[in-house]
């Protein structure tokens, strides 16, 4: 989850909504699925370098491991298809992955 740092920002209500959506929809592990309570005021810290949709809302501290705690897949409006994946650590969610 390296990603280039960049102007941080809050969290858009389009990124909010797939995040709540897919935590709702693609839970892995219900124990580790970090409270979205709040989740309105996460702060975006990073993007993926690729120019994807991929966001970062929190640092991990050196050898500190995220884990998946939601995997779901999606359709746009145009009919691409992506697979989107909830990172968390420590009860609280630290990125959101996009993948085309």
């Amino acid at each position: 989850m390296a990603r280039p740092l960049f102007a941080v920002r809050p969290i858009t209500a389009a990124e909010l909504a797939v995040l709540r959506r897919t935590v709702e929809v693609g839970s892995i592990n219900e124990a580790e699925i970090p409270s979205l309570d709040g989740a309105e005021s996460l702060q975006v810290i990073g993007r993926c370098a690729c120019g994807c949709a991929s966001i970062d809302f929190q640092h991990l501290r050196p050898g500190q491991l995220p884990s998946v705690v939601a995997d779901a897949s999606a359709e746009t409006g145009t009919g691409e298809h992506l697979n989107v994946l909830v990172f968390a650590t420590e009860g609280r969610s630290v990125g959101l992955v996009i993948v085309g």
